[in-house]
């Protein structure tokens, strides 16, 4: 899922769908034509390539009695979904005592609810860095540092941000700490 908009009382969702050929991607169209919160399904853009069938598709819900319209109406902010392999994934910022409130709503609407929550998580690797770590790791990655080979040495880098090598050195390691950190934590590694 790449988008959602939501008027009155109906969703427009962006998909993309990548099937391995035109007769599974009709089929799923139908599919999806059948829940009874679909109005419209469009594609958008369709790419066949050798291996498999790539669409764009623009499917309009109504939000009663959806996950979008329980979220909605509770206070969720939405922040993104992914649906791969018949689960849906959503990544969506609720306070506890809401979102306990909503849970027994969402139960009755889903067959399997998993939950979990990231603590912390609006604070999480991009906003724990410093504006100093953002840009020096920035520059780093678009001037080709992290590539092998790399493309720009220690030195040159450097260079280009105006500080010593000592100090590009450990400003980046910094901020890949705090990177790593987070994904770690996040992922449960």
């Amino acid at each position: 899922m790449k988008n959602r908009v939501s008027s009155l009382g109906q969703e427009n969702i962006i998909a993309e769908v990548y099937t391995s050929d035109l007769l599974t991607l009709n089929n799923l169209i139908n599919w999806i034509k059948e829940n009874k919160r679909i109005c419209k399904v469009k594609i958008l853009e369709r790419i066949n390539t050798k291996n498999e069938v790539r669409a764009l598709l623009l499917v309009t819900a109504k939000l009663e009695g959806g996950i979008s319209e329980i979220l909605i109406n509770n206070g969720a902010f939405y922040v993104s979904e992914n649906i791969y392999e018949g689960l849906e994934n959503w990544f969506i910022v609720i306070d506890d005592k809401t979102f306990k409130e909503a849970l027994a709503k969402l139960k009755e609407v889903t067959y399997t609810l998993k939950y979990r929550e990231l603590e912390n998580n609006l604070l999480s690797a991009r906003n724990s860095l410093t504006s100093k770590e953002k840009e020096i790791i920035y520059k780093a990655y678009k001037l080709g540092y992290f590539n092998w080979p790399k493309e720009i040495d220690l030195e040159d880098l450097a260079n280009q941000l105006g500080i010593s090598k000592t100090a590009t050195l450990q400003t980046l390691r910094r901020a890949m700490n705090k990177l790593v950190k987070t994904y770690v934590k996040e992922n449960n590694l």
